[in-house]
């Protein structure tokens, strides 16, 4: 029995009118067709994860935007549905990439590569050739084919749209001239729809089917693979057999000699294993990572030091004209990033820059800063401290302005100086708030791909690493490196490299949390 009394799921303020609901519960149902829809494209294009996410992603609108009883969840949803899309997703994605030997040599599933060699053809000999030409009819195409050895004029009976992305076959009439109502397309029309072409099968009046053997010519064709014991592909013109090598993702021949395209397949823990134990990965690797981790600490370590002494002294009553000196400090915050970077390169010139050129007239040195490694490492060094110590000048400004100003009078009263200030007070009050910030500086700079990209691009290359590696590549360059440049773009050790990456942050982070023993998540008691 209901209890009269009971508290209604819904809070008054939700009552709405009854156009409201409808309201609503349409704008639901739109979206939720389109997002099924959407589903069914993804599943259409064998994209089942992706089918799958989406899927689930419209049940859970639907359910939480219609049923009474979800309604606290339209608050959260937005936000968990954007956590999970944004943040959750990418990880998961990148981690499962890392298991796999995704490439560009590996593109493609095992099913979409047996297809590939299942449409290849090959023309006949002695074949009667077709030249190929295309007629307009209204937003769609009807082709014509016109013997090479006595001229006879064929046409399609029917037009085609040439959006189809499977074979189509069209049956072929002969008439003595093109119809008068049809437009010639131009020469070109053949080129830009040439993948449409590839997959069109031309049924002459005898019977024979025509496949295109040329850009724009078609003839007598046959299926150069059909299918054979098992797994195993049968060439027709030689007799060569194919099978398929689910360990390396690829076509092999009796000799072990592969063909492209491969195809993806899972290596398990391979790609983390290669990365930790192969020396042409391995030794870059360790290399990177240990730069990296200077890198990342030093610029927060200098940073922090510059910018919580420029604070301190535009914070000294003493120091006229303060309002100046703090915006002159920012200035290089508030210029974007890319363009002193740019400006920096160009002034560490090693032929044309003002920096060689200052200390050749003083002391008669001219370092390179583009090949040799020390200097490129101090230049980025110099480079990223001069981006990064205004941030950390407007953090421990605002720190500095929190402290009462009673605990430095009780000091003074005491006989203490500035120095003892810093030390007991200033710097006690304001390193524990400013330590997450810390963190999240240096988690930036661990992952600084901009500053690398636009000023180094990673270089001067390590001598022997294969892949190449830079000598002032962060750990995310030489992930961007092996997934984006060289011959072979290995996106899926790419995916391993930038899965520690995100382990040794968390690790980083968490231990950095530990030792100042902040406590994240306790409830004040």
């Amino acid at each position: 029995m209901a209890n009269p009394n009971a508290i209604p799921m819904v809070p008054q303020s939700a009552e709405q009118d009854a156009w409201k609901r409808w309201l609503l519960r349409g704008i639901t149902a739109i979206v939720t067709v389109f997002l099924l829809y959407v589903a069914l494209v993804m599943y259409s294009q064998a994209e089942t994860l992706f089918a799958v996410i989406t899927l689930a992603f419209a049940v859970a609108f639907a359910f939480i935007f219609i049923s009474e009883k979800a309604y606290v969840w339209r608050y959260v949803f937005p936000g968990l549905a954007g956590m999970m899309l944004f943040i959750i997703f990418p990880i998961l994605y990148t981690l499962g990439i890392g298991f796999t030997n995704y490439s560009n040599l590996h593109l493609i599933s095992y099913d979409q590569a047996r297809g590939f060699f299942l449409n290849q053809r090959y023309a006949a000999e002695g074949g009667t050739a077709y030249d190929l030409s295309l007629y307009e009819e209204s937003d769609e195409y009807r082709i014509a084919l016109q013997s090479v050895g006595d001229g006879t004029f064929y046409i399609s009976t029917e037009s085609l749209p040439m959006t189809h992305e499977l074979i189509v076959e069209v049956t072929m009439e002969a008439m003595d001239t093109p119809p008068s109502d049809l437009v010639q397309a131009p020469r070109n029309a053949a080129i830009q729809l040439r993948r449409p072409l590839d997959l069109v099968a031309a049924e002459m009046p005898d019977g024979t089917i025509l496949f295109k053997s040329r850009l724009t010519q078609f003839s007598s064709s046959y299926p150069l693979w059909l299918e054979g014991d098992g797994d195993s592909l049968v060439n027709q013109r030689d007799g060569s057999i194919i099978t398929p090598d689910f360990d390396r993702g690829y076509f092999a021949d009796e000799n072990g000699n592969r063909l492209n395209p491969g195809f993806t397949v899972g290596v398990g823990f391979d790609n983390f294993v290669k990365v930790l134990t192969d020396e042409g990965i391995s030794g870059p690797f360790f290399r990177i990572f240990s730069w990296t981790m200077f890198f990342s600490g030093f610029t927060v370590v200098t940073t922090f030091i510059i910018g919580v002494t420029l604070a301190s002294l535009v914070q000294w009553e003493p120091v006229r004209g303060r309002a100046v000196y703090q915006l002159l400090l920012i200035l290089p915050y508030a210029i974007p990033s890319f363009i002193s970077i740019m400006i920096f390169r160009a002034m560490f010139n090693q032929n044309f820059g003002e920096i060689n050129y200052i200390l050749t007239s003083l002391f008669g040195v001219a370092p390179n800063w583009n090949s040799n490694p020390t200097s490129t490492r101090t230049m980025l060094l110099m480079v990223n401290t001069w981006l990064g110590y205004p941030y950390m000048f407007i953090l421990c400004l605002g720190m500095l302005q929190s402290i009462p100003k009673d605990l430095y009078e009780a000091s003074g009263l005491e006989g203490s100086g500035p120095f003892n200030n810093f030390f007991r007070i200033t710097l006690p009050l304001i390193i524990r708030p400013l330590l997450p910030l810390l963190i999240a500086s240096f988690a930036f700079n661990f992952n600084n791909f901009v500053l690398i990209e636009l000023l180094t691009r990673g270089g001067p290359i390590q001598i022997g690493s294969n892949p190449p590696a830079g000598e002032t590549d962060l750990l995310v360059n030489y992930a961007y490196r092996l997934a984006f440049r060289g011959d072979t773009q290995d996106f899926a050790l790419a995916s391993a490299i930038s899965t520690f990456i995100f382990m040794l942050v968390g690790v980083i982070a968490f231990i950095y949390l530990k030792v100042a023993k902040v406590q994240v998540g306790r409830k004040p008691h």
